[in-house]
This record gives C-alpha cells, sequence and structure tokens, in this order.
C-alpha cells in the first residue's frame, strides 16, 4: 500500500550532485582563433568530478560548432546578447550562481570594468582571469604647457581613452583571485605597466600536444601537390587572423623583396579576418598570385605546416602564439617579431629567428636566410620540436591551469 506522507512531516532532502560549477565567459567575438582553441583543450580536461561547465557567449556562438560530441553532450553552452550595464552582468552571474567564474582576455579591453565587479558582488569566490595578450603600450601624455594642452592632458579624449583602459584593467587585476597570463612579457607589462600586484598573477604558458602535432612529409606532399608547389620548392606557412594586428602586410611585402631577388618561394596563409580583400589586393599589387596562396580558416592546419619549410609571424602584438607553438612540433623553424612571448618561444638562431616588429627589411632577410640555407633550415627545425616537447606540452600546461581554476 502506498503511504503518503503527512504535511508536517520533512520529506528527505535530495543528495546535492558532486563537484564545482565553473562559469568561463568568452569575450565577443566574430571568429574562431587561439583563445576559444585554448579553452576547447580545457574543456576536455576538466575533471568528471565537476558539474557540467557553462561557456557564455556573446551575440555568436563560434564555440559550439568546434566542439567534438563529448564535449557538446558535456558543457553547456549559453549564446545571449551583450550585457550593457552593471545590473545586466550580475543578472548573468546570480542565474546560475557558479562555484568559479573564468574570463579569459583576448585583449586588455575584452570585459568592461563591469564584468568583473559584478562578479564580485555576486559572491562568486574565485574570479580567474586569463591574459592571453600582451596589452599595447599606453600613448604618452599630451605634451605641452598652453592651457588647450593642460585641458587636453586633463580631460581630453586620449586622457579619457587611457583612463577607461586603465579601469578596466585595474579592476580585473584587483579582483580576481588569481591572473594566469601566457607568458612572462604578458605579466611583465600588466604588473609593471597597469599595476597588477605580483601576487595575484601567475605565469602559465600555452601548449600544445606533441603527439598530434608531428612532421609528416606524405600529408604536406597532398598540400602541395593540390597547390602546384614542386616538392622542392622553399614554403612559408603562417596561420593568424587577418588583421591589423597580426602584420600580414609586412609578410606579403617581405615575400615580394626576396622573389624579387631571384629566390623562389612560396606562401600559405590561413586564416579569416576584415583584411582578407586588402591583403589579396595587395598580392595581386605586387604581382605575387602565383607565389601566395590564402586558404581561409583551416580547422586542421597539420597538413599545411607539414607541407611548410618554415613558419612565419610577423606580428605587432601577442601573448604566446599557439600557431608557433604547433609549427614548432610539426619541425618548422619558426620566423617571429620580437612582441610578447614569441621569443620566449623561439630561441634565435637556435629553433628560429627573431626579428623586430614592422620591418619589411628583416623579415625578407630572414625568410632570405631560410631559404638559401637548408642545412641550418633543417637543423633549426630539429631543435624546435626538441624545444617544444621539452618547454610547451599542453598537458604539463593543463594540469598546471586545471590546479589554479579547480582549487
Amino acid at each position: 500500500m502506498k503511504v503518503t506522507p503527512l504535511r508536517s512531516e520533512k520529506l528527505p532532502a535530495l543528495p546535492l550532485p558532486p563537484g564545482k560549477k565553473i562559469m568561463f565567459v568568452l569575450p565577443k567575438a566574430a571568429e574562431f582563433g587561439g583563445l576559444e582553441r585554448h579553452l576547447l583543450d580545457l574543456l576536455g580536461r576538466l575533471p568528471d568530478r565537476l558539474l557540467p561547465p557553462i561557456v557564455i557567449c556573446f551575440v555568436q556562438d563560434i564555440i559550439t560548432a568546434r566542439m567534438d560530441q563529448q564535449q557538446q553532450g558535456h558543457v553547456v553552452v549559453k549564446c545571449m546578447k551583450e550585457p550593457r550595464s552593471l545590473w545586466d552582468w550580475l543578472l548573468i552571474m546570480r542565474k546560475d550562481n557558479p562555484d568559479t567564474i573564468v574570463f579569459p582576455y583576448s585583449w586588455i579591453e575584452a570585459f568592461p570594468w563591469q564584468a568583473p565587479v559584478a562578479a564580485a558582488l555576486a559572491g562568486i569566490r574565485r574570479r580567474i582571469s586569463i591574459q592571453h595578450l600582451i596589452p599595447p603600450p599606453l600613448p604618452p601624455p599630451v605634451q605641452g604647457k598652453s592651457l588647450r594642452d593642460m585641458v587636453r592632458r586633463l580631460i581630453g579624449r586620449q586622457a579619457r581613452d587611457v583612463l577607461k583602459v586603465k579601469i578596466s584593467a585595474r579592476m580585473s587585476g584587483y579582483l580576481s583571485s588569481t591572473t594566469v597570463c601566457v607568458s612572462n612579457a604578458v605579466r611583465d607589462s600588466l604588473v609593471k605597466v597597469y599595476g597588477f600586484q605580483p601576487r595575484k598573477t601567475v605565469v602559465i604558458v600555452n601548449g600544445v600536444s606533441i603527439l598530434t602535432f608531428t612532421p609528416s612529409k606524405m600529408s604536406g606532399a597532398a598540400v602541395r601537390a593540390r597547390l602546384d608547389i614542386d616538392p622542392e620548392e622553399f614554403v612559408l606557412v603562417c596561420a593568424a587572423r587577418l588583421a591589423e594586428e597580426k602584420g600580414i602586410d609586412i609578410l606579403i611585402r617581405a615575400v615580394s623583396q626576396v622573389v624579387r631577388q631571384g629566390v623562389t618561394c612560396k606562401c600559405i596563409i590561413l586564416g579569416e579576418g576584415p583584411l582578407r580583400m586588402k591583403l589579396q589586393e595587395e598580392v595581386k599589387l605586387e604581382g605575387l598570385r602565383d607565389h601566395v596562396f590564402f586558404e581561409g580558416f583551416q580547422p586542421d592546419v597539420r597538413p599545411y605546416l607539414q607541407a611548410g619549410s618554415a613558419f612565419i609571424l610577423t606580428s605587432h602584438l601577442e601573448g604566446l602564439p599557439i600557431s608557433v607553438l604547433e609549427a614548432m612540433a610539426c619541425g618548422l623553424p619558426c620566423i617571429v617579431t620580437d612582441v610578447g612571448g614569441s621569443a620566449e618561444a623561439v630561441k634565435d638562431q637556435i629553433t628560429g629567428l627573431v626579428i623586430p616588429p614592422a620591418s619589411v627589411e628583416a623579415a625578407a632577410e630572414a625568410i632570405l636566410y631560410l631559404a638559401t640555407n637548408p642545412d641550418k633550415c633543417s637543423e633549426m627545425a630539429n631543435k624546435a620540436r626538441e624545444e617544444v616537447k621539452r618547454s610547451f606540452d599542453i598537458e604539463k600546461s593543463m594540469a598546471e591551469l586545471l590546479s589554479v581554476i579547480t582549487h
């Protein structure tokens, strides 16, 4: 016979699900990039004892389509309109009431000051920020002694913009339990320029799977054949968002200089972005249509890296580019500009070449050196893969990051 409990009796409490709830808040973005790839690597390694993690996207969900089936079944992705006020941010956080919130910053202004403040007001105990990009230097104050110059220095547009950046950055640094920096260069800049507390910052470098990214002549040969590139030709590969900060225009002009000197050089560019049409037009103007190939965004860059002779990234700003680590793991010497953590990954004259940013001449000289010194190029390639094994193994990096997030 079924017994109905009396109203005065207390029903047994249902057991609470084990583990903690973690929320990841992605900055607004139109394209899938290194930050989102880093997050997917992290999500795939979260321990089972945790509750299904929540990923917040604004305006456009660019991450679900890149998840594997297991992640899609375990991760809760919520896409919503961009919050405009402190109250909007507070509502997002109170709705799910996470134990830990993680803000991955693709640039220093990726989140407004209201985001970390709302996380603190919501009572979220662990507030983690991950800084993926070295912040650009602050512009110098307006010079001059006139009254107009003094007013501009205090309340002019530049002064207001600088103040806005400083407030946003310092709120993040002050209210985050821990700020994770992907390179020493990123940490140094945040501490020295933006006043982040050294005791609350930690460097956990990006990593790459040395089992997934490996040299393969067979896969590379197929790409070369499709693009009608001879097996012995020198091929540069660049994987980057086609945006101003990546300096792809520098790369195109450097390739033009190399070709004009009679050195055979082809260049494969992987990625999408707002400057694609402009860059393609520049390739035409330089007469490089048979030398530079735009292959767009590729979910699997390995065949292209395996087709290359060297990798190049002529950026103006970086954190620690995953694309460089993937190229090194595939056995490519890398040409990188001395920005952010790129020079921490690539050791000049050992695993590649480090050049000053915004210099077409330096980029062209580096390309010429590798293209005309195949023995040195091969030696750097071998050392590049060994360096990734030693210093940038993804399992070690992710274990360190998980210890911070799930502590």
